[in-house]
């Protein structure tokens, strides 16, 4: 029989809106739960990284080349026909990876994009953009004057303007898409050492790396004095003693992080770390390589030959 203080209370709510103590207590759990999600994504990504799939085997240098002139290609585009085609080639590239193309595509057009487009609905008015009436919203015969300004006589959506609204959001969707799928098919040490195709330099690769991996690590840190907190936390604390809880578990967060950062740098300087990021395997240009190279470059001929891109 459980003793009388681990009994919950039979009038407590465990509604998530039913009080600021418990909206509080919510937020941090959830807060909590994010970091979880953020370390179990970054487990998944390496996970697919090992897959046999098509863009798993190329060069992580080819992949970066040409990620980088799929998104050139996409912010080009004056044509619906191009972005559409790109968009199924990427998707095809994911299936051909063996990637959940379907999971990674309701997150790419579920947030990012729509971001896009309701920033891209003030220029699908005329106000804005001039152009053909496609939608007429507002319209007088005698226009209306606010403090000695003149107001526009009508309000319509422009043809124009709903053209470059779509074609803003398709581009975004897609590059991000192209980005998704670099990134999970390329282990994070390859992906660093392909910056160096791109002349990037070696202090700014290094800065990259050391915030990812400490990221990471502060972050199962986190979780686990959080989960360790609430192990030996018995009862309902006041408020008062959780903000204390709280500020002292940020401070030793930071100590621990400045203790194992020195730990680190003494590491990494007795290993000889010049600040060259190296990659556990080798990669080769191969045979798959110099022809995804060739696909790649007859794409990019036939699209900008071909009169999509340039009008």
């Amino acid at each position: 029989m459980l003793p009388e203080w681990m009994v919950p209370e039979p009038n407590r709510t465990t509604s998530c809106s039913a009080g600021g103590r418990r909206g509080r207590r919510s937020f941090l759990s959830k807060s909590i739960q994010d970091m979880k999600k953020a370390l179990c994504e970054e487990l998944v990504t390496g996970h697919w990284a090992k897959q046999a799939g098509l863009w798993q085997r190329l060069d992580p240098g080819v992949k970066l080349v040409s990620a980088v002139l799929l998104i050139l290609l996409a912010g080009m585009a004056k044509s619906l026909g191009v972005l559409l085609f790109l968009w199924g080639l990427i998707v095809g590239l994911m299936l051909l990876s063996r990637l959940p193309v379907l999971t990674i595509q309701k997150r790419v057009w579920g947030f990012i994009p729509l971001l896009t487009l309701l920033a891209a609905v003030p220029g699908m008015f005329n106000i804005v953009v001039d152009g053909s009436p496609l939608v007429m919203l507002y319209e007088t015969s005698h226009p209306v004057t606010w403090f000695g300004l003149s107001g526009p006589g009508s309000i319509y959506i422009t043809v124009q303007g709903l053209w470059a609204a779509m074609f803003l959001v398709l581009r975004v969707g897609i590059s991000l898409s192209v980005g998704i799928l670099l990134t999970a098919t390329t282990p994070l040490a390859a992906l660093l050492s392909s910056l160096r195709v791109l002349r990037v330099p070696t202090l700014f690769v290094m800065v990259i790396e050391m915030s990812y991996r400490y990221l990471v690590l502060l972050l199962t840190i986190s979780i686990e004095m959080f989960d360790a907190r609430t192990l030996r936390t018995v009862g309902d604390l006041p408020l008062r003693k959780k903000q204390e809880l709280v500020g002292s578990s940020i401070g030793a967060l930071f100590i621990r992080s400045l203790t194992l950062s020195e730990e680190v740098y003494m590491a990494m300087s007795a290993r000889c770390y010049t600040g060259e990021v190296t990659a556990r395997e080798k990669y080769r240009i191969g045979r798959l390589d110099i022809a995804w190279i060739s696909i790649i470059a007859l794409i990019s001929i036939a699209v900008t030959t071909g009169g999509f891109v340039f009008v």
